[in-house]
């Protein structure tokens, strides 16, 4: 069954980049044959009108990632159905961390004098709901190379980086007191929380919309690459942490993982903005994006739809010919 879920997911992906690659030559080809003496009515020399070869961009933005991920990876219980794929490392459920089930462990021993409980007055555990797990949204920070064949229409690169991505919840340590056996129950919350990395690179085709040769209309459509790495889930408990992301190695030692624990899928994007030109210092553009990736951690996966708000700023032409070559 794994064998036939791995097949159909990886048929997907290369039906998606077939997809993204030729829409993109299509789209290309037609903005190169399109007529543009509609710019003869500016000036020559002017920016936009000679806007033709090579730019260099810096992306800075705010990056939104879908929390279904969240709750079904970083929920504490996942360990049960996922594992990581790396023979060193587990992903390990809150009971297995902690030592719940087992009578001599001595994580749970020290749980128990932390909160104060006593033997007998622990029942369960409540995990988190399945709405319990949130991203929190991410900077994100990147790098753009736009190959312009006319004023209008380019080829897009967007390398982009968002580092310490991170989700939290809540989880319950349920228990009643021993003396009064069938007595209310008293829940203790606690924090989950994780801690991972993304990198994505995005081929996409841009077209422009010119209002006045100041501003201009921003539209980018294409493929994305979204690989993610795993730094950590954990549970908190009175100030003392407890990583997920470990491998038990006897007499309550756990060991770290030794790989990277990074996965990649495949997805497309959509993009809307507004460029902003000046007559020095560069372009700005305010651009919102939408995707939809398909995330991989371990062996979960999934297409979920994704969000960011970028800001551009596009480096002036003037600073040399090594960040504007024209063909």
């Amino acid at each position: 069954m794994v064998k036939e879920i791995s097949s159909k997911a990886t048929k997907s992906n290369e039906r998606m980049r077939l997809c993204c690659v030729a829409a993109m030559i299509m789209l290309a080809n037609l903005g190169i044959a399109q007529d543009w003496d509609d710019w003869d009515e500016y000036d020559e020399d002017s920016y936009v009108a000679g806007r033709k070869g090579v730019e260099f961009a810096v992306n800075f933005g705010v990056y939104q990632a879908n929390h279904q991920a969240a709750n079904a990876f970083y929920n504490g219980y996942a360990g049960e159905f996922y594992d990581l794929g790396d023979n060193t490392a587990n992903l390990m459920t809150i009971e297995g961390r902690l030592g719940i089930d087992n009578p001599n462990s001595i994580v749970w021993s020290q749980i128990m004098n932390s909160i104060g409980l006593e033997a007998g007055e622990f029942k369960y555990i409540e995990y988190p709901a399945y709405t319990g797990m949130r991203y929190t949204p991410g900077t994100l920070m990147g790098l753009q190379t736009m190959l312009f064949f006319n004023p209008e229409s380019a080829f897009a690169l967007h390398v982009d980086f968002i580092n310490g991505l991170k989700s939290e919840g809540g989880w319950n340590i349920v228990s009643s007191d021993v003396d009064t056996g069938q007595g209310s129950e008293n829940r203790r919350t606690y924090g989950i929380f994780s801690e991972e990395d993304r990198f994505q690179l995005s081929l996409a085709y841009r077209t422009a919309a010119y209002v006045t040769e100041e501003v201009s209309w921003v539209i980018e459509f294409g493929g994305n690459m979204l690989a993610t790495q795993l730094k950590s889930n954990y549970v908190r408990v009175e100030n003392q942490n407890y990583q997920l992301l470990t491998a038990p190695i006897g007499n309550g030692q756990f060991a770290n993982p030794t790989s990277s624990l990074t996965a990649t899928g495949f997805g497309g994007f959509a993009a809307l903005g507004v460029e902003l030109f000046f007559e020095e210092g560069g372009n700005l553009m305010l651009t919102a994006r939408v995707s939809r990736d398909r995330v991989v951690m371990g062996s979960y996966e999934d297409d979920l739809w994704q969000g960011a708000l970028y800001l551009t700023w596009v480096i002036p032409p003037q600073l040399g010919d090594f960040v504007r070559a024209s063909f």
